[in-house]
C-alpha cells in the first residue's frame, strides 16, 4: 500500500494509549525560541543507515524539556494491522529525556509562539503513509518542512542546509559543536 495515506494520520484503531504530552505542566512560552531539526543517534554507531535515524523539529520549552513534532513508532500486539506503524499523535512536550544527550540539534530558525503553533497547524495536514518499507520519519518532517516553506516560515535555503547536515552527521550535540554551527536566522 505504498504511498496511501493511513486514516487520521495513524491513530485509527491503534490500541492503547498515545504518549503522555507534559504541555499541561510546561506550556509553550509565549517567547522567541530556536527551533531545531533533531536527529537521534543510532542504536549501532558503527553500522547504521542516515535514512534509518530518527528525525524530529523540537524546541526547549523549559531546562530540559522538549516540544516535538514528530512521528513515532507504534508497536503493539493487539493492534490490528498495520502492525507497526508510523503515528503522528501531535505535538507532545516531553521532559527528562535521555536520549537527548544523543540527539544532535541542527538550528533552523529563531520562531515566535504564533509561528510555532502554525507549524503545529501544519503538522496535522501532513500524512502519515502506509509502512512501505522506505518511508519513514524523514519523509513526513520533509513534508511538514515543504509546507512551512510554502507558508513562508522557513526558507528553501535554510531546509536544504539542514537537510544536508542531517544526512552528512554534522550537527551539534548538547550545545557542544561538533561542526561550525549555522547562524540561527530569525525570519519574524
Amino acid at each position: 500500500m505504498a504511498g496511501i495515506a493511513l486514516p487520521e494520520q495513524g491513530r485509527a484503531h491503534a490500541t492503547g494509549y498515545p504518549p503522555i504530552d507534559m504541555s499541561w505542566c510546561f506550556p509553550d512560552p509565549d517567547t522567541s525560541l530556536p527551533i531545531y531539526l533533531l536527529v537521534s543517534a543510532p542504536l549501532d554507531r558503527n553500522q547504521f543507515e542516515p535514512h534509518d535515524l530518527h528525525w524530529s523539529l523540537g524546541w526547549e520549552v523549559h531546562s530540559n524539556v522538549w516540544r516535538h513534532v514528530n512521528v513515532l513508532q507504534h508497536d503493539r500486539p493487539d493492534q490490528p494491522a498495520p502492525n507497526p506503524r508510523l503515528v503522528f499523535w501531535g505535538p507532545l512536550t516531553k521532559m527528562n529525556d535521555n536520549g537527548a544527550s544523543e540527539t544532535k540539534q541542527i538550528p533552523l530558525a529563531v520562531m515566535k509562539l504564533a509561528t510555532r503553533k502554525r507549524i503545529e497547524e501544519l503538522a496535522w495536514t501532513v500524512p502519515v503513509l502506509y509502512p512501505n518499507g522506505w518511508w519513514n520519519c524523514q519523509d513526513w518532517l520533509l513534508d511538514l518542512f515543504e509546507r512551512m516553506r510554502a507558508e513562508g516560515l522557513i526558507t528553501e535555503q535554510k531546509v536544504q542546509e539542514a537537510v544536508r547536515d542531517a544526512r552528512e552527521g554534522k550537527a551539534c550535540s548538547c550545545g557542544i559543536p561538533a561542526f561550525e554551527l549555522l547562524t540561527l536566522i530569525s525570519i519574524e
